[in-house]
C-alpha cells in the first residue's frame, strides 16, 4: 500500500511538473531478471537475520555471564536482556531456514515478487512500530522504578526499563536498516520509478509511446 501510494504520487508530480523536457533514459539497464531479483532479496533477509542472530548471542553471553555477578537494577537488566536473546535468536534461526529455503526456490513472475516485496517493506515498518511501544514502555518502566508504591522491587522495575530501551533502540535501527535496503532493491521491480526523471528545475515521469506492451 504504501510504495501503490508512492507510484501515484510520482505520476500526479509528473503531469504536473513545469520546466524543460527531459530526454528519456534506457531504463531497460535498471530491469533485472525476476528469479535473480527474488534470489537478491532472500539474500538481504539472510544477511538480515545474521546480524539479529548476532546481537542476540552476544546478549545470551554477555548477560548470562553478568547476571551472576550483578545485584540490584543490573542484574534485572542482564535478566531481560538474556529473556531477549532467547527470542530473538529462535526468530532469526527459523527465518534464516526460510530464507535459505526460498533461495532454492526464486519466484519467477512479477505478480508474485511484487508481493513478497511489499510484504517484506511492511513488515519492517510494522516491526519498527513495535519498536517504538518497546521505547515508550521503556520510557514508563523507569518512571514507576521511580514510585515507592510500585507492586515490585523499583530495582526491577529500572533494570527492565533500561533493557526495553536498549533493545528497542537496536532493534528500531536493525529495521529500519533492512526497510531501506529492501526498499532500495525494490525499485528495479516497479518500471514507473526507473523512468522518473530529473531536470533543472523540473520533475518527470516519462512515459514511452507507440509500444507494445509484452
Amino acid at each position: 500500500m504504501h510504495s501503490r501510494l508512492l507510484l501515484s504520487g510520482l505520476l500526479a508530480l509528473g503531469f504536473s511538473a513545469q520546466g524543460q523536457p527531459v530526454a528519456p533514459a534506457d531504463t531497460t539497464r535498471s530491469m533485472v531478471p525476476l528469479p535473480a531479483f527474488s534470489q537478491e532479496r532472500t539474500r538481504l533477509d539472510q544477511r538480515g537475520l545474521q546480524l539479529l542472530g548476532g546481537w542476540a548471542v552476544s546478549n545470551l553471553l554477555v548477560s548470562g555471564i553478568a547476571y551472576g555477578q550483578t545485584e540490584g537494577s543490573a542484574r534485572y537488566f542482564h535478566q531481560m536482556n538474556i529473556g531477549w536473546g532467547v527470542v530473538n535468536l529462535a526468530l532469526a534461526g527459523t527465518g534464516y531456514l526460510a530464507a535459505r529455503r526460498a533461495t532454492r526456490q526464486p519466484l519467477t513472475d512479477r505478480a508474485g515478487n511484487v508481493r513478497r516485496q511489499l510484504s517484506t517493506e511492511n513488515l519492517y515498518i510494522f516491526n519498527a512500530g513495535l519498536d517504538v511501544a518497546y521505547l515508550a514502555t521503556g520510557f514508563y518502566l523507569l518512571e514507576k522504578g521511580r514510585n515507592p508504591t510500585a507492586s515490585a522491587p523499583p530495582a526491577r522495575w529500572r533494570g527492565y526499563g533500561q533493557s526495553l530501551l536498549l533493545q528497542g533502540g537496536v532493534l528500531l535501527l536493525f529495521d529500519g536498516f533492512q526497510y531501506v535496503t529492501h526498499h532500495r532493491h525494490g525499485r528495479s521491480l516497479y518500471p514507473l520509478l526507473s523512468r522518473l526523471q530529473l531536470g533543472a528545475g523540473s520533475v518527470g515521469v516519462v512515459l514511452p509511446l507507440g509500444q507494445r506492451g509484452k
